[in-house]
């Protein structure tokens, strides 16, 4: 039987936008991490060791690392990734003794200053050493790369999208998830990029599609991705999340959706508790106040 894994963003991605997320406490999250890991996922993006003045509900990811210490411990087969944008991020994500780390990065010049306040070149540059710093500390790395499907300020350019992923991976990334950040990606784009990917010899085992769902094209994304040869992908419970610095108000793919979409096609993957993602969603929109 084909099948894919799914990634987790519910935690971080997910609740680094929404707007009541600065007041979830420690408990509250390491409730809803524990209820993420109850549905059978295995990767889950736990937090984010970035500036609290810059994103406020990610302001207690090193009580929450500490917190899921217990959790950690009792499933050895989870692994709980956080978000480093710097130095000082991946130190502090080793005094967590994470296991993984994420480095962020986009192709879109006005994206990247508005998101990181550095350019393209400069933020991948900068990336080459804390990449190998991550792997230094015994920590493997997940790199990301957003509006791969263009922004405001350029086109759709998926040989520029193919070389920066090659970068990444040619710093010791074991995987590199492409974000369509604003959700304007169409299973045709989907199929130009994927080509582009392979013209570069990208093992597509080593990339992930990130589909955010502003335009209710997601399920067709995977649907192309899926049959052109990507299995993973990143999701929400409940489809939480979204881009301060993106149009993306529908957030990320929902989470239920591609669960659904995998039961229909018959293929299968690593959420294998329905009834415990449905109780993770409604738990954690509960909390913050959203209907799904």
């Amino acid at each position: 039987m084909k099948s894919i894994h799914v990634i987790d963003v519910s935690a971080r991605d997910g609740l680094q936008n929404e707007p009541n997320a600065a007041a979830l406490t420690v408990a509250q999250k390491v409730q809803f991490i524990g209820m993420l890991v109850d549905t059978g996922l295995t990767r889950i993006e736990a937090g984010s060791f970035v500036k609290p003045s810059a994103v406020a509900s990610m302001a207690n990811s090193a009580e929450v690392a500490e917190a899921l210490k217990p959790l950690q411990a009792a499933h050895p087969e989870v692994v709980f990734s956080y978000l480093v944008p710097n130095v000082k991020g991946l130190e502090r994500a080793r005094d967590a003794q994470a296991k993984e780390v994420a480095v962020f990065l986009a192709v879109s010049e006005q994206f990247s200053r508005a998101n990181i306040n550095q350019g393209v070149d400069e933020s991948f540059a900068a990336t080459v050493p804390l990449v190998a710093q991550g792997l230094a500390m015994g920590m493997r790395v997940r790199g990301y790369i957003s509006t791969v499907f263009s922004y405001d300020d350029m086109a759709f350019s998926p040989d520029m999208v193919a070389r920066r992923c090659a970068e990444l991976l040619g710093m010791g990334c074991y995987e590199v998830s492409l974000g369509d950040t604003t959700g304007i990606g169409t299973p045709d784009a989907v199929e130009v990029l994927v080509a582009a990917l392979t013209a570069k010899d990208i093992a597509l085992s080593q990339v992930a599609m990130h589909f955010h769902d502003t335009h209710g094209k997601a399920i067709g994304n995977v649907a192309k991705s899926f049959a052109l040869g990507i299995r993973s992908f990143d999701a929400a419970a409940g489809g939480l999340g979204g881009c301060p610095y993106a149009h993306s108000p529908k957030g990320n793919l929902k989470m239920e959706d591609l669960v659904s979409w995998c039961a229909q096609e018959q293929i299968s993957c690593n959420v294998h508790d329905v009834a415990a993602l449905e109780r993770a969603s409604a738990f954690m929109l509960g909390l913050l106040g959203k209907k799904s």
